[in-house]
């Protein structure tokens, strides 16, 4: 893969790019990411992002870089590989550590990556994994680490199926979030609207910058919403669902399989094509792009 990266203060081409052996990151997963959009050179909602990553890096006892830092090395690594539309990796580590492991104040390592994004994202197919589960008090449960093993495994489960996404269970058969993404459901009602539900952040749901985009806007079209437990019965009835994420933004969900049983949803359906609309409108918004035609 080509292109150029941003680490700990240089421009580098990809493939000269290394991080030490002693990175406590690399070495013990102690280190925040955050996956952003830029959109004609601008990154969607980037200070929510670096809320996140500053309260994650904070937890674990590192000194979260400059912001004024974080947003010159996005800015050149996007005018670097010549990319204004892109999916871009911010990773910040702990820093290097010593011979025994600890969390002792150190320089954290930044590393800024960019990627062309999709032209578009068909509807996703997911598995209920049964392989993974979620649990509240895991460690910095609202923090995005690079310690990601157990949504890849769900991930890897669910393409061994042949589907593209992992829905997460909690300990007791309740949906949580996806592999890479929060989960929205769409119940009752006959109206066109319905109840738009999506996981509680106090069952182990990441708090997503998109995640939150897409409750300002469905509260702005006037859908109300909830933000509760989700039985997995309660999903599989549902009318329609959807998934969210900084890639994405607003994604159909067209089928879920869970072992034997499976359901299909219209993808996208009513709600879900009215609040990808209002999504848009917000990222040309806020991104200062042409309104969506």
């Amino acid at each position: 893969m080509s292109g150029y990266v941003w680490l700990n203060g240089s421009l580098l081409p990809r493939s000269e790019a290394s991080v030490p052996i002693d990175d406590r990151g690399f070495l013990h997963g102690a280190a925040c990411f955050e996956t952003l959009r830029a959109f004609g050179g601008s990154v969607f909602r980037l200070g929510r992002h670096l809320d996140r990553l500053e309260a994650g890096l904070q937890a674990m006892g590192a000194e979260p870089p400059p912001r004024d830092v974080l947003h010159a090395a996005i800015a050149e690594t996007l005018e670097a590989n010549g990319l204004p539309e892109a999916r871009v990796r911010l990773t910040v580590s702990a820093g290097r550590g010593g011979a025994r492991p600890s969390l002792e104040p150190a320089e954290p390592l930044v590393l800024v990556t960019a990627q062309p994004v999709p032209e578009a994202v068909e509807p996703a197919r997911a598995l209920v994994a049964r392989g993974t589960r979620v649990t509240a008090d895991r460690p910095l449960p609202l923090a995005k680490t690079v310690n990601y093993l157990g949504p890849l495994l769900a991930l890897e489960e669910a393409r061994r199926a042949g589907l593209d996404q992992a829905l997460l269970l909690d300990l007791d058969g309740a949906v949580v979030e996806a592999s890479t993404a929060n989960v929205f459901a769409v119940l009752g009602g006959e109206d066109g609207k319905g109840l738009l539900v999506t996981p509680p952040l106090e069952a182990g749901a990441l708090p997503g910058v998109t995640r939150e985009a897409v409750l300002e806007c469905a509260r702005g079209l006037g859908i109300e919403t909830a933000e509760r437990r989700l039985p997995l019965a309660d999903l599989l009835a549902a009318r329609e669902a959807l998934l969210t994420n900084s890639i994405v933004g607003v994604q159909p969900l067209a089928e879920l399989r869970d072992g034997e049983r499976s359901r299909e949803f219209e993808a996208p359906g009513p709600v879900t094509r009215a609040l990808m609309e209002a999504y848009r409108e917000v990222v040309a918004r806020e991104c200062r792009l042409a309104p969506p035609a």
